[in-house]
């Protein structure tokens, strides 16, 4: 099995899942999973995600990043073992926008059908939440995007939850969901009513960290 971490907005691959961001070790969760052995082959994906690139006049940079994650999957020979996607905040709506991109092309159809599960650790799923987010991270990550530029891409968010909704029973993607419960510098990024992808089933689990700590190791 592969599995796969996908970072979100202001994150990296690495400093994402760990423990202080910046240290130069193996106290992370990929490694840490890795040393596990489980039989899992541990991957994590990177992409330009600085929030002062979303635009209000054209495409999400984020889903423009969907068809880098595809290729690059494919690059790395994904998609002929089972994968499982573990991501962070926004990471989770890329997965969800490069599952729904591979559904449409015969040379993905390989990985859309071995995802078989996800992850979803603190992933706003419609676009107010995801404005909410926007604005909230601009305060301890210091950004400059703001609320009404994210609200015009509130269509887009709407009609990829709904897919990912209706087909993810279909697909076989078993599918989890946990919020953070402690706020980071005052605010609560991302609570459970912003986490719950409203999947018949599917249970948002409250985990005692802040947005930031809720993706690393303990």
């Amino acid at each position: 099995m592969d599995v796969v971490f996908v970072h979100g907005l202001g994150g990296d691959p690495r400093g994402t899942w760990h423990h202080q961001h910046g240290i130069n070790d193996d106290n992370f969760w990929p490694v840490w999973l890795g040393k596990e052995q489980l039989g899992l082959n541990i991957w994590s994906f990177g992409y330009d995600a600085k929030a002062t690139k979303w635009q209000s006049n054209g495409s999400m940079p984020l889903f423009d990043q969907a068809s880098n994650l595809l290729d690059w999957l494919n690059s790395c020979d994904l998609g002929k073992r089972p994968l499982v996607f573990i991501t962070h905040s926004m990471g989770g709506l890329l997965v969800k926008k490069m599952l729904s991109s591979a559904n449409n092309f015969d040379n993905y159809k390989g990985i859309i059908e071995q995802t078989k599960g996800i992850v979803f650790l603190a992933t706003p799923h419609t676009g107010a939440h995801l404005a909410n987010l926007i604005d909230n991270i601009g305060v301890f990550a210091r950004t400059t995007v703001s609320v009404e530029e994210l609200k015009a891409h509130d269509s887009q968010l709407r009609e990829l939850n709904e897919w990912y909704r209706e087909n993810v029973r279909s697909l076989e993607i078993a599918t989890k969901v946990y919020y953070e419960t402690q706020p980071v510098k005052g605010i609560l990024v991302v609570d459970e009513d912003s986490a719950n992808p409203g999947i018949e089933g599917v249970k948002p689990v409250a985990i005692p960290k802040h947005h930031i700590d809720l993706c690393k190791p303990g």
